[in-house]
């Protein structure tokens, strides 16, 4: 394991810093109005440090974005990894994407909100990452679904298909939320989303 010089800790604990404070500006005026003197006032840093660590307002906007799904990701990671039954993987997998939106509210209803304001280049960017990032997020819920057809907990159709559908049922879900500002408990919704996944909506 490598080892990370003192210079190497503060680094990275000043970007992030930076990067706290700018999901808080941003949330509080929107990513127009924020400005990166206001970013830097809530970091407690200069304007000049801030150009030390991200190139312009778009690029830490963009950076803010792939911390917090990098953030997320590794945790849905780690729960389809997980020594566990395909359905209980499941319901992990549903109750840690639920609890991140609740819990980052601000975050998630400004990439809602603020993100077709991006200039061209760097809403290319963000739109190119996300479809990467959305393949790789698919896929891993893919194999999770595999399993549980492998081991009889699940029907035996295409695993893509229950890996798009039950991921479509948590964004139908977390967009809905966002949309209406966020007010109720979000992830108490996690057992219909499962009820929907695993017995669908027929009356039995």
């Amino acid at each position: 394991m490598a080892i990370v010089t003192r210079r190497e800790r503060e680094r990275r604990a000043h970007r992030r810093d930076i990067l706290e404070a700018a999901n808080k500006i941003f949330a509080r005026k929107g990513f127009v109005s924020a400005t990166m003197d206001e970013i830097a006032q809530e970091a407690e840093f200069s304007k000049a440090a801030l150009y030390l660590y991200f190139k312009n307002k778009e690029d830490l906007f963009l950076s803010l974005i792939h911390e917090k799904f990098d953030s997320l990701g590794e945790k849905l990671r780690e729960v389809a990894s997980a020594d566990a039954s395909p359905d209980v993987k499941i319901e992990n997998l549903v109750r840690v994407h639920l609890e991140a939106f609740e819990s980052d509210k601000e975050f998630f209803q400004i990439i809602a909100s603020e993100h077709p304001r991006l200039d061209v280049e760097a809403g290319d960017r963000l739109r190119q990452d996300m479809r990467e990032r959305y393949v790789k997020y698919i896929d891993m819920i893919e194999d999770v679904m595999q399993e549980g057809i492998e081991k009889g907990v699940l029907k035996d159709v295409p695993p893509r298909l229950l890996a798009l559908a039950l991921t479509g049922i948590i964004h139908a879900f977390t967009a809905q939320w966002i949309l209406i500002g966020g007010e109720e408990p979000l992830a108490e919704k996690g057992t219909f989303v499962l009820e929907l996944f695993f017995h669908g909506a027929r009356r039995k």
